[in-house]
């Protein structure tokens, strides 16, 4: 008998999920429901579980934070990923987790079921491992999980890869993730992340420009609280680009200047980067830049911005409890009311209603 647990916060579709595996399903049963992050945990701790259904964009800790942990544990539990988005950074980090499957909603059920039937064909009940006992047996060898590399090492390791934008996401989503936490005030948490990105910059021999310097001496005297979220993004955004400045190219390929026109236009969405700005960062005309960009990219410069700027606002509005005006000034736009305009004409939904539904 093998067991699943359903983990979807919302409760439509979590009964839906129910019913049509008990339904079509022989040989399983449910487990457990979670609607959100800490129930999930809750779940895991609790149950002995051959197959988890998981959202990924339930409430803290997300379905990837519940994916790693399981990972961590080095549970042999198989994974099938339930998202409405088909991003490519998402897909990129299941894969990294070993995510069995994933299935785009609205699930019908003939897919749904095909890739229940895959996940399970390969897998021996955990029931019948752990012999109905409450201590979960070892896994074999070939199944343990190596655990997540601590994150200054996979800051370096990015650093070594000229992965610029993967990296200042991982800085931002490591920030956030410090700031979700309402068990403790966050300023501990922050320190140790500004040491360990000091010493990762350190390790490169690099120096900090002296403003820079000031600045993380002004941080480590303050009281850190949530109101110091954007001072505390800035400057860890800017020892990313101390470790990265040195590698930019720089160079005359045309691949190689859109690569750091890229960059430059990451951390800068804050900022209210223009046509103009990119080019004189990259030593070209803005004609030029602008023709290269469209020709390399497949899109406008205008539009690309665009594009990633509402990106960002989606991650702030999901990941964050920023209030939406905050949420506007930080990506730099002309006020609140522009921003939400912007948005809703792009996602469909206003700021507020899609932190409704997505979180």
């Amino acid at each position: 008998m093998f067991d699943i647990a359903i983990i979807e916060d919302e409760e439509l579709e979590r009964r839906a999920l129910r019913s049509i595996l008990e339904k079509n399903l022989d040989g399983a049963r449910i487990v457990g429901e979670a609607r959100n992050g800490t129930e999930a945990m809750a779940l895991i701790d609790g149950q002995h579980i051959d197959l988890m259904l998981i959202d990924i964009k339930i409430p803290r800790p997300n379905g990837l934070e519940i994916i790693q942990s399981v990972r961590d544990r080095g549970l042999a539990t198989k994974v099938l990923i339930l998202t409405a988005y088909d991003y490519f950074e998402i897909m990129q980090t299941a894969i990294h987790l070993k995510a069995d499957n994933f299935l785009l909603k609205p699930i019908r059920t003939d897919d749904l079921l095909k890739a229940v039937h895959e996940c399970l064909a390969t897998h021996e009940p955990m029931a019948a491992r752990a012999a109905e006992s409450w201590t979960v047996t070892a896994p074999a060898p070939d199944a343990i999980r190596v655990p997540e590399p601590p994150v200054g090492d996979r800051i370096a390791g990015l650093v070594d890869h000229s992965a610029y934008r993967e990296c200042l996401a991982l800085v931002r989503r490591h920030l956030e993730a410090i700031y979700a936490q309402r068990e403790a005030p966050p300023r501990r948490a922050v320190l140790e992340f500004l040491r360990i990105m000091l010493q990762v910059v350190e390790a490169r021999g690099l120096a900090l420009p002296p403003t820079l310097a000031r600045q993380v001496e002004t941080l480590e005297s303050q009281r850190l609280d949530l109101h110091s979220h954007f001072q505390v993004q800035e400057v860890l955004c800017q020892l990313t680009d101390v470790l990265f400045e040195a590698s930019e190219s720089g160079g005359a390929h045309a691949s190689g200047r859109i690569q750091d026109v890229l960059n430059y236009i990451e951390r800068n969405l804050h900022k209210g980067v223009t046509l103009e700005d990119a080019a004189d960062f990259a030593q070209i005309s803005p004609c030029y830049l602008s023709r290269l960009f469209r020709k390399e990219m497949d899109v406008t410069f205008i539009s690309y911005l665009k594009t990633q700027r509402i990106e960002r606002a989606k991650e702030l509005l999901q990941d964050s409890d920023l209030p939406i005006t905050n949420v506007s000034l930080d990506l730099s736009f002309q006020d609140a009311n522009y921003f939400c305009k912007a948005f809703k004409k792009e996602v469909g939904l206003s700021p507020s209603e899609y932190r409704r539904r997505f979180r």
